[in-house]
C-alpha cells in the first residue's frame, strides 16, 4: 500500500534523499502502523510527539492501529519555546 510520510522540523533529517521537502510517498506492507513507520525511518519515538493520519491526532495508545491505503501521516517533535 501507498503511505505518504511528512516529517517537520529537526525531524526532517530522518527522510531518505528522495523525498520532496518534508515529504515522502512510501510502500509499506498492509500491516503497517504509526509505530512501524517510526521505527522504520529511525525516528526516535521519544521525539515523535505529535502524530497525526489525514489529520486526525492519534495518542500513544493509538499508533498501534493498521494504516489503510492512501494515508498521510504526519510527525512533529515537540515544541519548544523560550
Amino acid at each position: 500500500m501507498k503511505i505518504t510520510l511528512k516529517l517537520f522540523s529537526g525531524l526532517m533529517e530522518y527522510l531518505p534523499p528522495a523525498a520532496d521537502g518534508n515529504t515522502i510517498e512510501i510502500s509499506a506492507p498492509d500491516s503497517a502502523t504509526p509505530h512501524m513507520l517510526i521505527d522504520q525511518y529511525r525516528l526516535p519515538r521519544a521525539e515523535a510527539q505529535v502524530v497525526t493520519v489525514n489529520g486526525e491526532f492519534l495518542p500513544l495508545e493509538k499508533r498501534d492501529r493498521a494504516l489503510q491505503d492512501g494515508d498521510v501521516m504526519s510527525v512533529w517533535p515537540s515544541i519548544q519555546g523560550g
